[in-house]
């Protein structure tokens, strides 16, 4: 009887190292949290604006919704401008630090290279947007996206409310045509609201 059977051998290779590949640039990073940075501000002010409109019902303003844009801007910048500060001030601590670290936060020596990085792409970042939050241009982009994800977001929920509505009275779905019409009348409802909010702050 045998009690150990031969298994055969399988050639899985030669073991090489990785390719290392190159860090990006500097400019490309600071580029990259640009289009990160500039997402998020206009998340910010799309939730604005449904809460000022839903709760609040307050009629949509233009320059008012510029000033938002902007004003979030700045402060990604400030907040990035922070993180540049809050890495160089551990970078006057890591010098004296060798070996390797013992937990996430506990950098060393051997960190200070990716550290200047880190404070440099910060740095640069803070620069960029602060200097974005002075372009008209660029300002009234994200103002307009930021609009049209409200408007968006608003027509699905009405759509939403409407064939809810629809389905429990008699069971069958809105047809395009009636979709349409339901989203007209509510377009005029705000619409109204909006010039009677516009004349009473007058």
């Amino acid at each position: 009887m045998r009690w150990f059977r031969r298994t055969r051998r399988v050639n899985v290779g030669t073991y090489t190292d990785p390719i290392t590949t190159p860090a990006p640039k500097i400019e490309e990073q600071i580029e990259d949290g640009v289009l990160v940075a500039l997402a998020a501000v206009r998340l910010k002010v799309t939730n604005r604006l449904i809460v000022r409109s839903l709760r609040d019902g307050k009629a949509y303003n233009d320059e008012r919704v510029r000033l938002r844009v902007t004003k979030e801007i700045l402060n990604v910048a400030v907040e990035k401008e922070k993180d540049a500060a809050r890495v160089r001030a551990i970078l006057e601590t890591v010098a004296d630090k060798p070996g390797a670290a013992d937990f996430a936060d506990d950098f060393r020596a051997r960190d200070a290279k990716t550290l200047k990085r880190r404070a440099k792409v910060s740095s640069g970042l803070a620069a960029r947007l602060a200097e974005l939050a002075t372009d008209p241009e660029l300002v009234g982009e994200v103002a307009d996206r930021a609009h049209q994800a409200f408007l968006d977001e608003f027509a699905v929920s009405v759509d939403h409310g409407v064939r809810a509505l629809r389905d429990s009275a008699s069971g069958a779905p809105l047809s395009v045509r009636e979709r349409k019409v339901a989203l007209q009348g509510v377009s005029d409802d705000l619409e109204k609201l909006g010039r009677a909010s516009t004349a009473a702050a007058e």
